[in-house]
């Protein structure tokens, strides 16, 4: 008791300042050590619910609360460190008994379930092409496993395994795939294989007006999509405005084998110079 009252009348007249996470976790054990219970629970609060101080936190509030006779409080904490680091060890020798028995019936019953719901939310957002969101589900899922199968997950999660790594390197690809698709590469990618024309017509000139017939020059840019069609043009350097528009309207017809990163089909920009001889 005398521990405790000193303990109360060094914190009473401590400075209110920025908490230190450390100083508020040894001040909260030093709390529980003298019974002091909810004077450790208020100062566990201080720490916050992040950093690498959590599981420890979240220890000791259950220590607490299992002190106070707040069981499911207790178990509540317990969880959070399951799903949260699902093959945290206890350190034995500084937690009571109670709650190493309560910690293995918590990780025991929230671990499988977990498990599943994760599973079952990965393969949702396969179906809907989410692949970086069930990506990060099955990695998940992973963790929840181990290293080896856990014990605590119960029979039947080896296969899981298999599937669940099986997938994961699936979405992985894909998430690849869709980064690709969504860049555009040009020349300057060496590792792009550059599209390949299959057809690529282009219109007459009429010589214009007041001019002698001859070569014109112009430049357009073009942007291939990964079926091979032109989905963009425009004319970088004019040759007459009304063959401008006419060469614009002629890429619609244009087809490319598209360009190809890892084999998987990208979009692609490249220009042409226009090189026109007048009728």
């Amino acid at each position: 008791m005398m521990l405790r009252v000193l303990l109360l009348a060094v914190l009473l007249g401590m400075p209110d300042r920025q908490a230190d996470p450390s100083a508020e976790l040894a001040l909260a054990r030093s709390l529980y050590a003298s019974a002091a219970y909810e004077e450790a629970l208020d100062r566990l609060a201080r720490v916050g619910s992040s950093g690498g101080l959590v599981d420890q936190v979240d220890t000791y509030r259950a220590l607490c609360l299992l002190a106070l006779g707040r069981t499911a409080e207790s178990e509540r904490a317990l969880e959070q460190i399951v799903l949260r680091n699902p093959h945290y060890v206890l350190a034995e020798s500084e937690v009571s008994p109670r709650l190493v028995v309560a910690f293995q019936a918590v990780r025991a019953r929230v671990l499988p379930a977990a498990i599943q719901s994760q599973y079952a939310a990965a393969r949702a957002n396969l179906a809907a092409n989410n692949y970086a969101v069930a990506a990060d589900q099955l990695r998940k899922v992973l963790a929840y496993l181990g290293p080896a199968q856990a014990p605590e997950a119960g029979p039947g999660f080896a296969d899981l395994r298999v599937l669940a790594e099986g997938f994961l390197n699936l979405a992985e690809s894909m998430v690849v795939t869709e980064e690709s698709r969504q860049t555009v590469y040009s020349i300057e990618d060496r590792d792009v294989i550059a599209p390949v024309e299959i057809s690529r017509p282009v219109p007459g000139l009429q010589t214009p007006k007041g001019q002698r017939k001859g070569l014109y020059q112009g430049v357009v840019e073009i942007l291939i999509d990964e079926q091979g069609r032109v989905a963009s043009a425009e004319i970088r350097k004019s040759v007459t405005a009304d063959y401008d528009a006419a060469y614009l309207a002629a890429t619609a017809a244009w087809r490319f084998q598209p360009a190809t990163r890892n084999g998987v089909t990208v979009k692609y920009r490249r220009a042409y110079e226009i090189i026109v001889y007048s009728r």
